[in-house]
C-alpha cells in the first residue's frame, strides 16, 4: 500500500490534534510547524479533514483547529480511506 504526502501530512495533523485533545484549539500556523508541512497544502488537508468531520475549525484571533470527536474514535485507517480513497495490500487485488 502506497500513502501520499497528502495521506501522511494528514495522519501527522490527526495525531498532533490528538496528541492536544481538550487543550483548546491549534493555529494552523502551529500545526505546519509541528507537522513539518508545508502551509497551503496543510490548509488543503484541513479543508478535507474537516469535510471528514475528523476536525473542527474555530475562527477569529484565537482560532485554530480542533479534533471533531475523541481520539479513541479516529482510526488510522478511517483517515487513511477517506484522503486516499480505497486501499488494498497489493495491487492484484482490484476486481478491475
Amino acid at each position: 500500500m502506497k500513502i501520499t504526502y497528502k495521506g501522511d501530512y494528514g495522519l501527522k495533523t490527526i495525531l498532533s490534534l490528538a496528541l492536544h485533545y481538550n487543550k483548546g484549539v491549534l493555529p494552523i500556523q502551529e500545526l505546519a510547524k509541528k507537522g513539518d508541512i508545508p502551509f497551503k497544502f496543510l490548509e488543503q488537508i484541513l479543508l478535507t479533514l474537516k469535510k471528514g468531520g475528523f476536525v473542527e475549525s474555530k475562527r477569529g484571533i484565537d482560532g485554530g483547529y480542533f479534533l471533531a470527536r475523541a481520539p479513541e474514535t479516529i482510526t488510522v485507517g478511517d483517515v487513511i480511506r477517506f484522503i486516499e480513497g480505497p486501499i488494498e495490500p497489493v495491487a492484484c487485488v482490484k476486481k478491475d
